[in-house]
C-alpha cells in the first residue's frame, strides 16, 4: 500500500465523501455486485477489501441478512463512519475493521481463511504491487471462493489518461495482474465491462440508463472492467512484490 492515505482529500470528512458516492455509478456497481452474489448460500461469508465509507456493504447486508459481511479499510475515519452506519441500521451481520488489504489475514485473525466471496472495488489500481494483495486474499478465502475485482478500464482513453495523471492514481493492468493471480492459485472465470454514466450524474433519466445497458459492454467505451476469479488451491507459492 502507499504510505500516504489513498484518499487524503476526504480523510476527515467521510460523510461528505459518502455524499459524492451517492450517484448512479454507485448504484450500478451495487447491481453488479448483487448479481455476483446471487448464488451465495445462507451463512456464507463475504469480505470486501477496501470498503471505503461502507455504502456497498451496508446495502448488501440489509438486502441479504442471511449472509455475513466484513469490510477491511485502511482509513480509521471511514471505518468509524461505516460502523456507525451499520449500527444505525441494526445490521448485526456486518462489521468493519481497520487495516490494509495486504494485512487482511492478520486483521481478521481466527475469523480469516474462511470467506466464500471477496469483493474489491477501485482498490487494486491504488496499490504499488498486486502480489501481496493476491496472497492476502487467498489466505482469507477458502478453496473455491470467488473474488469480484472491479477496476478502471484502461482501454477507455479517458480512463487511461485520468489514472495516469491524477495524483494518487494508477492504471490497472489486467494481464500482469492475472499472471500473478494464476501463480497464487486464482483462475479467471469471467471478464465483463461496465459503467458508462460518469459519477457526477446523480440521477440519469431512464433513457440514459437503457443506453448504458446497451453500450457499456464495449471494451473501449466502458469505464470499468470486472474480473471474476476463483481460488483453485490454497495460497502457498511465493509472489514477487513488483510494482506496476
Amino acid at each position: 500500500m502507499p504510505k500516504e492515505p489513498w484518499n487524503a482529500q476526504w480523510d476527515d470528512r467521510p460523510a461528505e465523501y459518502a455524499e459524492t458516492r451517492n450517484c448512479w455509478l454507485s448504484r450500478r456497481r451495487a447491481l453488479a455486485v448483487a448479481g455476483f452474489l446471487q448464488n451465495a448460500r445462507p451463512g456464507q461469508r463475504v469480505l470486501e477489501l477496501g470498503s471505503g465509507v461502507g455504502e456497498l456493504l451496508v446495502a448488501l447486508a440489509a438486502e441479504r441478512p442471511e449472509l455475513r459481511f466484513t469490510g477491511v479499510e485502511p482509513q480509521q475515519s471511514y471505518v468509524d463512519f461505516s460502523s456507525e452506519r451499520a449500527a444505525r441500521g441494526g445490521l448485526r451481520n456486518l462489521e468493519f475493521r481497520m487495516g490494509t488489504a495486504e494485512r487482511a489475514p492478520e486483521i481478521l485473525g481466527d475469523e480469516g481463511g474462511g470467506f466464500d466471496w471477496i469483493l474489491s472495488n477501485d482498490m487494486l489500481h491504488h496499490v504499488p504491487a498486486y502480489g501481496a494483495v493476491l496472497e492476502a486474499a487467498a489466505r482469507s478465502a477458502q478453496t473455491g471462493a470467488r473474488w469480484l475485482v472491479i477496476e478502471p478500464n484502461w482501454r477507455n482513453p479517458y480512463v487511461l489518461v485520468g489514472c495516469a495523471v491524477k495524483r494518487g492514481e494508477r492504471n490497472f493492468w489486467p494481464r500482469p495482474f492475472l499472471a500473478d493471480a494464476a501463480a497464487i492459485g486464482w483462475s479467471l472465470r469471467d471478464r465483463a465491462f461496465l459503467f458508462l454514466v460518469p459519477p457526477f450524474w446523480k440521477r440519469p433519466p431512464e433513457a440514459v440508463i437503457r443506453l448504458e445497458r446497451l453500450l457499456e459492454h464495449n471494451p473501449v467505451l466502458a469505464g470499468g472492467v470486472a474480473l471474476t476469479l476463483a481460488l483453485e488451491r490454497p495460497a502457498g507459492l511465493p509472489m514477487p512484490r513488483r510494482g506496476r
